[in-house]
């Protein structure tokens, strides 16, 4: 018995894929595959009973509840070229083939190798959906170099760009030593979350502001505004707003409000 490749998803209007299958002594399979194989020379026509292809059909047509008027003219289409194929092998060739003739010959045969070609493509995407790989990598077309006649730029490379401008801007603009812009900070993230810790033994309550008494730098409102957060972060004090955008109160979190670690 001839085997033939594992079928996939039938063409529209082709019988073929999981809904029919062919089972003959010979051969096994949809009528596409079938058609594909007597076309190559991999089956002889003569050796395939066209009346049992019908038969197989009709039963198959019979049972189905929901007839698909596509999957019959496939049918019907892919059994005429048989039947061509056959009654050409069979009779004898009392006239030449006209020129129309082979013309539908070779256009079924640019069809079936575009069908295959099809068939190939659904694998792939379909594979590629299963495995969620849904993006698609799209190179961009090269862009096209200008070439000067008055400069030879052909063979400048943007890191010669870059590094003959940093040569510019060492020459003007030479770097200030390291000590002259970095600066230890007084304070650190430490230092702020004590300075509300003690206001809050002392008062209970303090607000943001208060906490931030005698403070000008920026930085240190920041690092202040992480300290709080971190505080909060560890569950230690809990901060509120009476309204919208107003005054930011600060107090201890008491161990029923602390959430229950496991």
């Amino acid at each position: 018995m001839i085997e033939t490749p594992a079928p996939v998803a039938a063409p529209v209007g082709a019988p073929g894929g999981d809904s029919f299958h062919l089972h003959l002594p010979n051969y096994e399979g949809p009528m596409d595959a079938l058609l594909h194989m007597v076309e190559d020379r991999q089956l002889e026509i003569t050796k395939v009973s066209l009346a049992a292809v019908a038969d197989q059909f009709i039963a198959y047509m019979v049972n189905l509840q929901n007839r698909d008027p596509r999957e019959i003219a496939g049918f019907v289409s892919i059994a005429a070229r048989l039947i061509l194929i056959k009654s050409r092998a069979l009779l004898p060739q009392v006239a030449p083939v006209v020129a129309e003739e082979e013309e539908e010959t070779d256009d079924l045969v640019a069809q079936l190798r575009a069908y295959q070609l099809y068939k190939r493509a659904a694998q792939i995407l379909k594979q590629r959906e299963i495995e969620n790989t849904r993006s698609y990598v799209i190179e961009p077309p090269p862009i096209p170099r200008p070439t000067s006649k008055a400069l030879p730029l052909d063979n400048v490379t943007l890191d010669m760009l870059t590094k003959a401008m940093q040569k510019v801007v060492d020459r003007w603009l030479p770097l200030p030593p390291v000590e002259n812009v970095m600066s230890r900070l007084p304070f650190t993230v430490n230092d702020c979350m004590e300075r509300i810790r003690t206001g809050i033994k002392v008062t209970h309550r303090v607000s943001f502001m208060d906490v931030l008494e005698g403070v000008n730098l920026r930085v240190e409102i920041i690092i202040t505004l992480l300290a709080l957060l971190e505080l909060m972060k560890r569950y230690e004090v809990k901060a509120f707003q009476g309204t919208a955008f107003g005054e930011i109160f600060i107090e201890p979190l008491s161990e029923e409000e602390k959430p229950v670690m496991e």
